[in-house]
């Protein structure tokens, strides 16, 4: 896991400490045995053309976005409640190789499954809690076909709400 989110570490740590959770086999890669690796999480929308493109599925972790309580707060100023989001963007196909061809949606509907497991999960709550991310909420988007690159695709996107009080000055 990450480290604790302070003032100064708002944005970088929050999405270090929700790629973590991720990435430590919560969220297995539908496509790849546990003895392999393939980069599947990236921070953007990645070059699917690149001849360093792993395939589908992948997931984005977006930066995080954060609002600071404008009132309130603790006496002596320093101390405010944060508001953050982190939106995760799952992206699946149905075109694959062998026995992965028309999975997109099952694939989809495995990862989006993992990904609530982890963020409900009492032990990976407290983690983040533990971290200054105490957690609020996840929403989940319809999902959605689009086109990418010629290819259709599967698209849907988790938006993971944290809310802490923390201190917002020295």
């Amino acid at each position: 896991m990450a480290n604790r989110v302070i003032y100064s570490n708002l944005f970088s740590e929050s999405r270090n400490n929700v790629v973590a959770l991720i990435t430590q086999s919560n969220v297995p890669d539908p496509i790849i045995s546990s003895a392999e690796f393939r980069k599947w999480v990236y921070s953007r929308e990645p070059d699917v053309k690149s001849s360093d493109f792993k395939g589908y599925p992948f997931m984005i972790v977006n930066p995080a976005d954060s609002d600071i309580e404008k009132e309130g707060g603790s006496l002596d100023g320093k101390s405010k409640f944060v508001y953050w989001d982190i939106e995760i963007e799952i992206v699946t196909s149905d075109r694959g190789y062998g026995d992965n061809d028309g999975k997109g949606l099952s694939h989809m509907d495995s990862i989006s499954n993992n990904l609530i497991k982890t963020f409900m999960n009492k032990t990976n709550r407290n983690t983040l809690s533990t971290n200054s991310m105490n957690f609020s909420n996840v929403t989940t988007s319809s999902v959605v076909t689009e086109v990418l690159d010629n290819e259709l695709v599967y698209r849907r996107s988790l938006i993971i709400s944290f809310k802490s009080r923390i201190q917002v000055s020295a």
